[in-house]
Formats: structure tokens, sequence, C-alpha cells
């Protein structure tokens, strides 16, 4: 009868043991800080990256159009047709009724 008790011993310990292994595995890929969500934080750096690069992206072209705005009269010229309306000294503008 010995035997059969030190038998269920070790099962137990053995099912004690891998109960506790399982559950450090589970905590390890879905707890705080766990494998999942170190995957959900490298997939939101990745998108915080790319949002970045596109507005430094943003940024130099804005950049040039300033240069350009403060230097270039014919883009002047060319914004303020553009964006106002508006028409040179010696432009016509023809309006045609619909």
């Amino acid at each position: 009868m010995k035997k059969k008790t030190k038998n269920r011993s070790s099962i137990k310990k053995w099912h004690v043991f891998t109960t506790c292994v399982a559950a450090v595995a589970l905590f390890a890929i879905f707890g705080d800080k766990g494998f999942v969500d170190a995957y959900r934080l490298d997939a939101e750096r990745d998108g915080i990256v790319a949002f970045n690069h596109s507005t430094s992206e943003e940024n130099r072209g804005l950049e040039k159009r300033i240069e350009l705005l403060k230097t270039d009269k014919r883009f002047i010229e060319f914004i303020a047709k553009k964006e106002l309306g508006m028409i040179g000294r010696d432009e016509v503008l023809y309006r045609i009724a619909e």
C-alpha cells in the first residue's frame, strides 16, 4: 500500500507542477506586460512612427511653401489666383452664364 500512496503523491506533485507552469505561461502570454500586450504596443508604436513620418513630410512641404511665399513672386501670384480667385493686372475674366 505504501507504493500506491507514494505514486499518488508523486502524481499530485506532478499535477501541481504542471498547473503552476501552465498558469505562469498563461500569465506571460495574456497577463499585464505579457506577449499579447507587447505585440499590441509594438503595433501602436509602428502607427505612431508612421504618423510622425507623415507629419515630418508635411512639415517639409509647408516649410518649402513658406520659403516660396517669402521669395517667389510668381508663386504668390499663383496662390492668389488659385485660393483667392484674384486675377492679374493685364488679365480679363469672362464669366459664362449657363
